[in-house]
């Protein structure tokens, strides 16, 4: 519920976390608790709410203006999140990743911060040899879906017509979340080891960064609580080439790897020296063995398996 008399500045600690029921926010939400903030979740509930979170079940479109003031900063994790999901809705995709964001964003205080996905796949390349993209890099007029287009969009905007925003263009998502989200890669691997003992790859050689959840709160965490120049960010962890990965996976749970062969796909690779500048020793800085072995260790837990 939307309570009225918002204060009229923003309040240090109070965050309002769009799609915070979703793979990242569910994620992201016992951590800022225990962080010391105030957090306001709001979420149309698409992929439903597994913590029962406190929740505005809105648009965030349509949050008010004067209801806004009161947030120190937004972290928006509430857009169309997938290529697929672009693909069914692109009219959708274009209002919520671009416009709608575009109008919100100016209804905010100008000492909110606001904080948003965007996409590493905005530097995706077919070519096989080439070096990580950093901020700096030219990112690619996408034409191929509304996902990639619709992110370009907003990133152009935010960059010539806002001012205090943090872009955070990420990786491929890795990691466990209470609203987990198997088919993104490294958890479709890692689940499909454990559970059938194979891995399944397809297009050995396409480059990737990945991104694991608990990376991508330290880098939040910093842009909460320290002055940072606003502007884009990469925001990564590790990068290989998905045979690579899947050989990995394969070798911690003792599974085969059933090559698929190829399909149409695209690569793409991140330099994250900003990130790694800014958030310093507290990234992780364990191997994809490990990763892989909390991943189904946390994943075993919350469903009771032994």
């Amino acid at each position: 519920m939307l309570t009225p008399g918002a204060p009229s500045l923003p309040d240090a600690r109070r965050l309002l976390l769009i799609g915070g029921c979703g793979y990242i926010g569910s994620f992201l939400h016992s951590r800022l608790l225990s962080g010391g903030f105030e957090v306001t979740v709001c979420d149309l509930l698409a992929r439903g709410n597994p913590l029962g979170i406190e929740v505005i079940r809105s648009d965030y479109a349509v949050l008010p203006a004067d209801f806004l003031q009161q947030f120190c900063a937004v972290l928006w994790f509430g857009g169309h999140s997938s290529v697929k999901q672009a693909i069914e809705d692109p009219d959708g995709a274009v209002s919520n990743n671009c416009l709608n964001l575009f109008v919100f964003a100016k209804k905010l205080h100008p000492s909110t911060k606001l904080i948003y996905a965007s996409t590493g796949s905005l530097y995706s390349t077919k070519e096989r040899d080439f070096a990580p993209a950093s901020e700096s890099s030219t990112a690619h007029i996408p034409t191929q879906n509304a996902y990639d287009m619709s992110k370009f969009a907003f990133d152009y905007l935010a960059q010539n017509f806002l001012e205090n925003f943090h872009a955070l263009r990420m990786g491929t998502l890795a990691g466990y979340s209470p609203n987990l989200r198997e088919e993104l890669v490294f958890n479709a691997m890692n689940l499909s080891a454990m559970r059938t003992g194979r891995v399944h790859l397809k297009n050995s050689g396409a480059r990737r960064t990945i991104l694991f959840l608990s990376d991508l709160w330290v880098l939040i965490e910093k842009l909460l609580t320290t002055e940072c120049k606003p502007g884009i960010c990469n925001a990564g962890s590790l990068s290989f080439t998905l045979g690579e990965l899947a050989h990995a996976v394969a070798a911690t749970w003792q599974a085969e790897v059933s090559d698929e062969g190829e399909s149409e796909t695209y690569s793409f690779l991140l330099d994250t020296t900003q990130m790694k500048t800014l958030c310093g020793h507290p990234l992780a800085t364990i191997g994809i063995g490990e990763h892989c072995r909390q991943f189904i260790d946390e994943y075993r837990t919350a469903r009771g398996i032994s």
